[in-house]
């Protein structure tokens, strides 16, 4: 009796059983095939975040200062000289690759990055398993997330004390929870008003903020979070909250406080400087425009271009910018292959990482490293647009929704990387290239789902 009772379980569930071992499995080997989890390498930029991390708390040098906010809180737990000495700095461009250490304090941070990222692709695998329809969806929605997030294109970045590793690991989870409340929404406007939905947004809201003071390009995404719900401000059949507005206010004022930190931070002036020495002054045509437009000093030396540059450089820079589109294209084509390679990390060696070949082999399957990527997440992204167009009362537009904010999102953050800066390229758009590789695997899914299922209408429950 009992062995049918355990058949008919099985049957009934066989699916969410077969995740569960999938998902714990994936957890297993991501924990245990990368070496002891406290490991961790240096870079170049870590002395900048151990001493950016001495501003008091509560002072304003914990968003003004040389780095932001979540970064600064997280490397307070190493920023003693005497107690945390940093010992391994990888430097690739002057090809310094050491094997990584055992290094006090850093441990706790190189465990949390470890942990989080480990906590954040499997979440992330999990929420778009669950709000797919047919089963072998589910299934490849599981096995393609956590291979992403746990092959070495990713997971080696977690021993790697920077902020990639973990504006990946939040990103993660702010998709998955972004996810979650909009289908709940997409499911049952009624949601929308339930506990339950008002507590996972309370604490998306929280996790948002902290992966948003982590690097200064993710502010735009409250600008892009915004600009999205506001449809369902404006448009009657399309309203679903009252609380939307006040979010849209709290999400506004947050990006006018970050760009005010950012104009009186550090942070901008090397980057910039960067890009003048080695954009700017090197093309005729640019110094020309920039001395005729701008008022700028020809002479990057003299007293006058110091004060050029502390004033009006970083507006002028923008400006630019924006009104050259065909500028930002030409340039961007011009170095594409940035846009297409593999992101390997390459601050510390991996002999004692067990089949990394075929982990790195594998990789390359779901990162894919090809410039196709961002063609098909186009139509991707314009497919389902036109299929919740056609269908505005179905469920699709939860994922409609959530493709068009990664992919608005990692547009933005990679013209602005690479815009940002003329050293570094590589590193500052890694990870929002990587967006658009997770988008294809998420938007592919749910396009082929939909196709499945058919169109499925959101329930909207009188309240008698």
């Amino acid at each position: 009796m009992q062995f049918l009772k355990t058949r008919k379980i099985v049957a009934n569930h066989w699916v969410a059983i077969l995740i569960l071992s999938i998902l714990a499995t994936g957890i297993w080997f991501r924990a245990t095939s990368y070496g002891d989890l406290r490991l961790s390498a240096g870079m170049s930029d870590t002395p900048s975040y151990i001493n950016s991390s001495r501003a008091n708390l509560f002072s304003p040098q914990m968003f003004s200062g040389e780095r932001l906010f979540t970064t600064n809180l997280l490397y307070k737990l190493a920023n003693d000289p005497n107690r945390c000495p940093l010992t391994v700095i990888g430097n690739p461009s002057v090809g310094v690759e050491l094997p990584r250490a055992l290094q006090p304090c850093f441990d706790k941070i190189a465990v949390l990055q470890n942990i989080l990222s480990i906590i954040g692709w499997a979440f992330l695998a999990a929420t778009v398993a669950r709000w797919l329809f047919h089963p072998l969806y589910k299934i490849l929605a599981i096995l393609l997330v956590l291979a992403f997030g746990f092959t070495p294109q990713i997971a080696e970045w977690d021993s790697v004390l920077s902020s990639e590793s973990i504006s990946l690991s939040m990103f993660a989870i702010v998709t998955g929870l972004t996810l979650e409340i909009a289908q709940r929404i997409a499911k049952d406007r009624n949601q929308q008003s339930s506990a339950a939905t008002r507590s996972l947004t309370a604490i998306w809201l929280v996790i948002f903020l902290l992966w948003v003071f982590l690097r200064d390009v993710h502010l735009y995404a409250c600008l892009i979070t915004v600009a999205l719900l506001f449809p369902f401000v404006v448009v009657k059949k399309l309203r679903i909250s009252s609380s939307i507005p006040i979010l849209a206010y709290v999400l506004s004022g947050v990006f006018i406080l970050g760009m005010y930190t950012t104009q009186k931070s550090p942070r901008w002036e090397l980057p910039l400087f960067h890009v003048m020495d080695g954009r700017v002054f090197t093309d005729q045509g640019m110094t020309d425009y920039f001395a005729t437009h701008f008022d700028m000093p020809r002479d990057p030396s003299s007293p006058e271009y110091e004060k050029w540059f502390n004033s009006r450089g970083f507006r002028s820079y923008g400006i630019f910018l924006a009104t050259h589109p065909r500028y930002m294209l030409s340039a961007l084509m011009e170095r594409s292959d940035y846009l297409s390679e593999g992101f390997i990390q390459p601050y510390f060696t991996t002999a004692e990482i067990r089949s990394r070949k075929t982990l790195l082999e594998m990789g390359r399957i779901v990162h894919p490293e090809s410039n196709a990527v961002f063609l098909v997440d186009l139509i991707l992204a314009a497919s389902m647009l036109i299929t919740s167009l056609k269908y505005p009362a179905d469920k699709l537009w939860a994922w409609t929704w959530l493709t068009a904010w990664m992919f608005f999102f990692g547009s933005a953050s990679v013209l602005l990387s690479f815009f940002g800066d003329n050293i570094g390229i590589h590193r500052h758009i890694f990870p929002y290239v990587e967006i658009f590789r997770l988008l294809l695997w998420i938007g592919l899914l749910a396009n082929m789902d939909s196709l499945v299922r058919g169109p499925e209408s959101i329930t909207i429950q009188s309240k008698e």
